[in-house]
């Protein structure tokens, strides 16, 4: 189902839950027109007002849906924009291999979900499969290698108590029927040597537990992610591939280009892509429009999002949540 359809199923869906609020409405007052006793009346303006909030609510909510909906379109094309370099390896690995782990880094606001969550729609049948989250500003896991193995047991279903081998087992077997998604949050909650652990006492047996047939013949991936939201992790010592070649290995993980500012040039070129679905103001003078982003943004991705939704007339705060989220 479109992000649209199941925008405008939820939206039909609350309306008919307003559309009843305002039936019951109706009978309530009708109600209290013809009851004449004062106690029985006072409790029907309690119900009154009680119903009245609720459908007030669902209102609010309509017209956030409405909202989004309308701004979906400029989603979708944003979803073209910048990014290139990442996504072109990343469909490159994809087509060739089963198993890999990927650092996605750049500064703040720089768009590290926003470009994960392109990544993850490149995956054949990934809208299927929820990512694995581990968010490493809680204190055991930032702190505890163990304590990954049981929090990967518990979201595959394993007891707490299961050692790292039986995790591992459950996890090759799962992997004949969906894909496995870890993605690690909060790299700059932890240091360079905690990082080193993870990759050597978590990923390393995670990989070896796979035969190596998976990565040839099976549909599925196992597949790790790590977000550096600061910009931190690619000036420490630890081993990265930039690229994947024959003498790469799936317990190395891929470096994704570092993400930048975006260019004049790549904003021109898109905005000319998306010319039927941004509004004739924006695109009256492109160039213009270009330059009066870059100067308010400084280039900075997730700013240069909030720019377009402004002059496309879309709230970005209001979305921002909902895009910005796995």
């Amino acid at each position: 189902m479109s992000s649209v359809r199941h925008l405008q199923q939820k939206r039909e869906e609350l309306q008919q839950h307003y559309d009843a609020f305002s039936e019951k409405i109706k009978l309530l007052r009708n109600q209290h027109a013809i009851e004449a006793g004062a106690s029985v009346a006072f409790q029907l303006d309690k119900e009154i007002e009680r119903v009245e909030k609720e459908r007030d609510r669902l209102l609010k909510q309509i017209q956030i849906l409405e909202r989004s909906c309308k701004s979906e379109p400029i989603h979708s094309e944003l979803f073209r924009l910048n990014y290139i370099a990442q996504v072109q390896l990343f469909r490159e690995f994809i087509t060739e291999k089963r198993i890999g782990a990927f650092l996605v880094h750049g500064s703040p606001e720089y768009g590290q979900i926003w470009l994960l969550k392109r990544l993850l729609q490149k995956i054949p049948e990934s809208t299927v499969t929820s990512p694995i989250p581990f968010h490493l500003k809680r204190r055991a896991l930032r702190s505890d290698i163990a304590a990954l193995w049981r929090e990967l047991g518990r979201q595959i279903g394993v007891q707490n108590f299961s050692s790292h081998e039986e995790i591992a087992r459950n996890v090759v077997a799962q992997l004949k029927t969906q894909h496995i998604i870890l993605v690690f949050h909060d790299l700059d909650c932890i240091d360079e040597t905690y990082l080193h652990e993870l990759i050597r006492d978590f990923w390393l047996p995670l990989v070896n537990s796979t035969p190596q047939t998976i990565c040839s013949s099976n549909e599925f991936f196992l597949l790790m992610f790590l977000l550096d939201q600061d910009g931190c992790v690619n000036t420490w010592n630890l081993e990265f591939a930039d690229r994947f070649d024959l003498v790469w290995k799936p317990h190395i993980p891929i470096r994704l280009p570092m993400i930048d500012t975006l260019s004049e040039q790549v904003l021109l070129n898109w905005m000319e892509n998306a010319i039927d679905v941004l509004p004739i103001q924006m695109t009256k003078k492109i160039d213009y429009t270009v330059q009066v982003i870059l100067e308010k943004s400084e280039g900075i991705p997730e700013r240069v999002f909030a720019e377009i939704f402004g002059l496309c007339g879309c709230n970005w705060q209001e979305e921002e949540t909902r895009w910005l989220e796995l």
